[in-house]
């Protein structure tokens, strides 16, 4: 992520800890742990997160098959 925008990301991304998110598969996960983090010069977004229902109707990728 840009630089300029790490400190916002990070405000942000600490509002979800314990909040069930509706993923566009129609998953619902719990965030469980997220930070973003800064390493030589880089900002990278690490979350942890559960899946608390799974949507079974979502056929597997072709690719696997």
């Amino acid at each position: 992520m840009d630089p300029e925008n790490a400190q916002a990301v990070m405000h942000y991304i600490q509002d979800l800890k314990d909040k069930v998110i509706v993923l566009p598969s129609e998953n619902e996960v719990k965030m469980l742990a997220a930070s973003v983090k800064e390493r030589k010069g880089k900002y990278l977004l690490i979350y942890r997160y559960e899946i608390t229902k799974q949507n079974n109707n979502i056929l597997p990728d072709m690719d696997f098959l």
